[in-house]
């Protein structure tokens, strides 16, 4: 067993890589790594006071040379090797900044004799092997980092080499030389570099077999080194093994050359780093960390280009957030920026893998949409960002529920270059705005669109009896299983977006209703719009039903739907609910009972609904096939409270369960009332004990965090 702690007395005297990125226009410096910090003085967090020629005149020329030149330093002028270079900021890169890469030239002593039995010519030819490794992939590329590791493993006689990131009291390997080994975690305790992480050094075992410590991994690891080393706060440790034991011990020339592996490893992984902060600076918005106009233009240019190749369309959505100004009027600009983070962070998640999205400053946004074939791709992209911008924001006490104007222009009816693209979804996303926000317009040249976009439905609806028009969308409410915990269905509830006001009640947006034709569209639209996430989620793997309000109750539309083959099968995850009040009255109990049995022949459920307590009204009804029964709000509240309440929910759910109904408490909002209906034997409940009623995105989000989903009540 070897134990060699590294002394920083003991290393060569060689300083570490400094970093300075300009601009290639003015030389303003707009990024320093702590190597440059501290050789020139610079401050890092605010760099752009100095410019690159004042450290060294020959940067006013940005083109890609190395030279040498000299820097007087505190100590005294030295010689300095500097390289320069077009930043190369991976899929991003636009050649908008300059790297220039500074180290000072450090005059080295000459080499000690070699001890005896050693072969100089062994050690030079493994030490021109690896620096070969470096100088010819440079160290910037991961694939040539796993490369160095390799070449170590070989100078020193080892079969396999890992380089992990200590992560807690856990090890995560980023390279290997097996592939698959990467993201792989382990322990430190008990690891091959356990030792030498705590002695800050390096450590090496010839083998496991005859050292106590190490018995446990003698089937796969008789001999070992490892290595550790520090890359500002991050240690990291190189791990060399072999299924073989050593039968030479280690060499000084082998420590000399680990040395030099792990300060080549980590010029690398500060370089690494270095480029992923400059790439986010330069491409990336600092608030949102979406990327930034910049980032938006260059991915135009690549959508344009593909669809110019293919001779198809591209589209850009430019939007902007209704009513953000009273967000920031309310909370302050710091909440107002809180409530920017979450959009950007909600927008995001709308995405398909191809669609990009950016923040172009303040409260607007770009989307850019490559290879588009029909209007409906960006139906449904507007309608996904519609519902995640409704569910409210929250900053303290306050709640915001929002919206966006979008407008729209596709390539190459409005433009064929991004600034002209940009500047007619900029002009469309004003038109959204002027008729009252929370819409989508296109932007349309004089020419008509091409047949495949201009065959499909518009999105933005002249209809005064489209639900979509006057801003309606659904959320849902999660019910539960009292018995299982499990989440066994989901009200669907009217809510509407208002430009200025955000997500509204039924009570203050149910326009579209006053009249049979609107009825009919409102029922139309909610049956439709359920049916399909019930569709979704069964994809995804959540057997839900889902509950809905009607207002027309017609035969006609049940009939369509079972006609429709998309939606035939998915109609039988559907129930009605129905007032006790609609028996009730003469005008409409012949009406909605027919409707009752029609939809019940073809497996629509049904569930009475707002239920307060009038048990004659269970009797009358007991023929009709319904299948659960919900408890009013005033009984869930008296169920504490009022002992008469709470007699009139028991004896509720002794006569529904006699006729072979569930019984469904809604408006839970404690955990009292939760128990107590739990004790009384109610079968499930909904209320915002359990959720608020989310977007389909967000309920989507919320059931992906519990396992517990499936049929019941």
């Amino acid at each position: 067993m070897f134990d060699r702690s590294v002394d920083a007395s003991e290393r060569p005297d060689v300083l570490a890589e400094a970093l300075v990125v300009f601009e290639p226009a003015s030389g303003g410096i707009i990024y320093v790594n702590a190597a440059a910090s501290a050789l020139f003085g610079i401050s890092s967090d605010s760099p752009s006071r100095r410019r690159a020629s004042e450290l060294f005149p020959e940067l006013a020329d940005v083109s890609t040379r190395a030279f040498q030149t000299s820097y007087a330093f505190e100590n005294g002028e030295r010689d300095v090797a500097v390289s320069v270079e077009m930043l190369d900021a991976g899929e991003l890169a636009n050649g908008v900044a300059v790297l220039a890469r500074i180290r000072p030239i450090v005059a080295t002593a000459a080499a000690p004799a070699p001890a005896p039995g050693t072969s100089l010519a062994l050690a030079d030819d493994r030490m021109s092997a690896l620096w070969s490794v470096v100088v010819r992939g440079g160290l910037a590329s991961d694939g040539n980092v796993a490369a160095v590791i390799r070449e170590a493993a070989r100078g020193l006689h080892f079969e396999h080499a890992t380089l992990a990131r200590l992560d807690g009291d856990e090890f995560e390997i980023e390279f290997a030389d097996d592939p698959e080994r990467v993201g792989e975690r382990f322990f430190v305790d008990g690891s091959p570099a356990a030792a030498a992480l705590r002695r800050s050094g390096t450590f090496a075992v010839l083998d496991t077999a005859h050292t106590p410590d190490f018995t446990s991994m003698t089937a796969d690891t008789r001999s070992f080194l490892a290595a550790c080393f520090s890359v500002g706060n991050q240690a990291y440790a190189l791990t060399l093994t072999a299924r073989a034991a050593r039968t030479a011990p280690l060499t000084k020339d082998d420590w000399a050359y680990v040395d030099t592996v792990t300060e080549a490893l980590a010029s690398a992984l500060e370089k690494r780093e270095a480029d992923r902060q400059v790439e986010q600076l330069a491409y990336f918005d600092a608030l949102t960390s979406l990327p930034n106009r910049i980032a938006i233009l260059k991915s135009m240019d690549e959508a344009i280009a593909e669809a110019l190749q293919t001779d198809g369309r591209m589209a850009v959505l430019f939007l902007d957030i209704d009513g953000f100004k009273g967000v920031n009027d309310t909370v302050g600009h710091r909440g107002g920026d809180i409530v920017l983070s979450e959009v950007a962070q909600r927008l995001r998640g709308t995405l398909r893998r191809n669609e990009y999205i950016g923040r172009l400053g303040g409260d607007e946004f770009a989307i850019v949409m490559p290879a588009v074939s029909d209007r409906r791709e960006i139906d449904s992209i507007a309608q996904r960002i519609g519902g995640v911008l409704t569910f409210p924001f929250a900053v303290g006490e306050y709640r915001f529920s929002l919206s966006a104007s979008i407008g729209v222009a596709i390539y190459p009816e409005d433009g064929r270059g991004r600034d002209e693209l940009l500047e007619s979804a900029d002009a469309a996303m004003y038109e959204a705005k002027g008729d009252g926000g929370s819409r989508v317009r296109f932007r349309r040249p004089d020419e008509a669109l091409g047949a495949s976009l201009t065959q499909a439905t518009p999105v933005v609806s002249r209809d005064p009896h489209d639900p979509r028009e006057s801003g309606y969308i659904l959320c849902y409410q999660p019910i539960v299983d009292l018995a299982s915990g499990r989440i066994v269905s989901a009200e669907a509830l009217i809510r509407r977006i208002h430009p200025q006001h955000g997500l509204l009640a039924p009570e203050r947006g149910w326009s579209i209703a006053r009249d049979d034709a609107g009825r009919k569209a409102l029922d139309r639209w909610v049956l439709r719009e359920a049916a399909t996430q019930v569709r979704t989620w069964q994809q995804q793997g959540l057997p839900l039903r889902i509950d809905v309000n009607l207002a027309a109750f017609d035969l006609a539309e049940i009939d369509d739907m079972l006609a429709d083959p998309s939606l035939a099968g998915h109609v039988t995850s559907l129930r009605v609910e129905v007032a006790q009040e609609q028996f009730a009255d003469p005008e409409t109990a012949e009406a909605v009972k027919a409707f009752v049995e029609h939809c019940s022949a073809n497996g629509v459920g049904f569930v009475l609904d707002g239920f307060d307590g009038g048990l004659a009204t269970l009797s009358s009804l007991s023929t009709l096939p319904i299948d659960a029964v919900k408890l009013g709000r005033p009984l869930v509240e008296g169920v504490i409270t009022s002992r008469t309440t709470r007699a009139v929910v028991v004896g509720t759910i002794i006569v529904a369960k006699s006729l072979g109904w569930n019984v469904i408490a809604k408006g839970v909002e404690t955990a009292a009332q939760r128990e107590a209906l739990v004790a009384l034997g109610c079968d499930a409940v909904q209320g915002y004990f359990v959720a608020h009623p989310m977007t389909a995105v967000d309920f989507g989000t919320w059931l992906r965090g519990r396992e517990l989903v499936g049929h019941g009540a």
